[in-house]
């Protein structure tokens, strides 16, 4: 997990979010500085600090997060620069309403209103000014480390596939080296990336700083191995290939490891997984008892609707399995006309699903269709966070066509996943083996730090949906 956090994408968004709270703090010191100046009052150090109050935090907080959800730390979005500079005056705007919102129940911390027009210039010229600075950094390149790829040529070829779409990675791949004879490898159309006859050829150049290895493609020989090691202490950095793939993507490539990868694999038996467990089991019921009875009003409307719109339960019952293949009963809000699969049988569910009400597409667009599994939560049935809970039609048929499917049910399904907030609709094996990508990759990695990360997404998600 802490690689994940710390790979070179991480290392970037967290300076962006570093230096955007530098930004609003210097606006909030510049736009007082300069109401003082307009009006003829000294500036001085004293002056400026018994402005200074708790609620200016809050105001820093009210900034950040609209550029969160408007992906102003998306490294994705933000490298298309006219469409960011958008979504950032999005973001400002927002800001800008909240702020004024806030002042405007908390008279006694008022800014005034000069100094609130002064202010939210200054933020959107220094924000604006500040991000086409980073932009033209990292259009240009930050240093990149030079990588090179050892293996199978399949899985080589499928690893440049899936990172071609990462607009930063910290690495530049220079050469490639496929150690199956004959073996076809498909190369990216950069001139510089190149095609190494052997290893012993690559090992002895050392044009690379980083190794990355296909850990199923066999054992190296004692000759490469005392190379790679003295490599390794001359500062080269040796890296299994689908770890690398990991803490680049937020998942794990099932179709390129094997039974000893994830044998090897020491997350799978940690010493605190009982505290975490215990942990998680404590703040699920606190949650959930708490957005039950702030929900509960809520509930109310929603069965009306439901009940207006067409015949049958609010309720949507159905069994679901649960943590070691255990079924239990999920609840759900009815999204679907009565009697959905009398005739189709079980199917995938998709975005334009016929069966769907018009109510139900709203439920489902909010995710509020999810909230009476808050009752499966408490039960201990569920958790907040935890690969989606399916069907034993669905789970048996993808046991049958995903490598290690199994290791899905060995914790507890969850109202919202890694998976749920990094992948959309699912509605084929194609798609879910996709998704279980990520929810082994949770598995292995299940942290209260993972959760609460997949708990902000999850909650960027559902506004944005409802928003749209």
């Amino acid at each position: 997990m802490k690689t994940y956090l710390f790979s070179s994408a991480k290392k970037v968004q967290y300076l962006l979010f570093l230096v955007d709270i530098i930004v609003l703090i210097v606006s909030i010191i510049a736009s007082y500085c300069l109401k003082m100046w307009l009006i003829g009052t000294p500036i001085g150090l004293n002056s400026i600090t018994d402005k200074m109050h708790y609620i200016l935090f809050i105001v820093i907080i009210l900034y950040l997060f609209p550029m969160y959800l408007f992906d102003q730390y998306d490294l994705e979005r933000v490298m298309v620069f006219p469409k960011s500079c958008v979504m950032l005056i999005c973001g400002m705007c927002v800001s800008a309403f909240l702020v004024s919102s806030l002042f405007y129940f908390t008279p006694k911390h008022v800014y005034g209103r000069e100094v609130l027009i002064i202010h939210f210039a200054l933020v959107s010229f220094f924000m604006l000014l500040w991000r086409s600075m980073a932009f033209t950094v990292m259009r240009k390149g930050l240093k990149a480390k030079r990588l090179v790829l050892v293996g199978h040529g399949k899985i080589i070829s499928s690893f440049i596939e899936d990172i071609s779409h990462l607009h930063y990675t910290g690495l530049e791949l220079r050469a490639v080296c496929v150690m199956d004879k004959g073996e076809f490898c498909v190369l990216p159309s950069d001139q510089w990336v190149v095609r190494k006859k052997g290893l012993s050829e690559l090992l002895k150049e050392k044009e690379f700083d980083v190794l990355a290895f296909d850990s199923t493609n066999g054992h190296f020989s004692s000759d490469e191995i005392r190379e790679i090691l003295q490599l390794k202490f001359q500062g080269k950095t040796i890296q299994d290939l689908s770890n690398l793939y990991e803490n680049l993507t937020g998942k794990v490539p099932v179709t390129s490891i094997d039974d000893q990868w994830l044998l090897k694999s020491p997350e799978f038996q940690r010493s605190d997984s009982i505290v975490y467990k215990k942990v998680k089991r404590i703040l699920d019921v606190i949650m959930a008892w708490f957005f039950l009875s702030a929900t509960s009003p809520l509930f109310v409307l929603i069965a009306l609707l439901i009940k207006l719109e067409s015949t049958g339960p609010v309720f949507f019952v159905q069994e679901r399995l649960g943590v070691d293949w255990k079924p239990f009963r999920c609840l759900k809000f009815r999204t679907m006309v009565e009697n959905a699969e009398n005739e189709s049988g079980p199917v995938w569910a998709s975005e334009k699903d016929s069966r769907i009400t018009r109510v139900g597409r709203i439920l489902r667009k909010a995710r509020l269709d999810e909230l009476p599994q808050l009752w499966n939560i408490i039960k201990g049935e569920m958790t907040f966070v935890g690969p989606r809970p399916i069907r034993e039609h669905f789970a048996k048929k993808l046991a049958e066509h995903i490598p290690f499917y199994e290791l899905r049910f060995c914790v507890k399904p969850g109202l919202t996943g890694w998976a749920q907030v990094n992948y959309d609709y699912a509605g084929s094996e194609e798609g879910q083996l996709e998704k279980f990508q990520y929810d082994l990759f949770y598995v292995r990695k299940m942290s209260l730090t993972l959760d609460l990360l997949a708990l902000f997404k999850t909650f960027k998600t559902v506004i944005r949906r409802v928003g749209t």
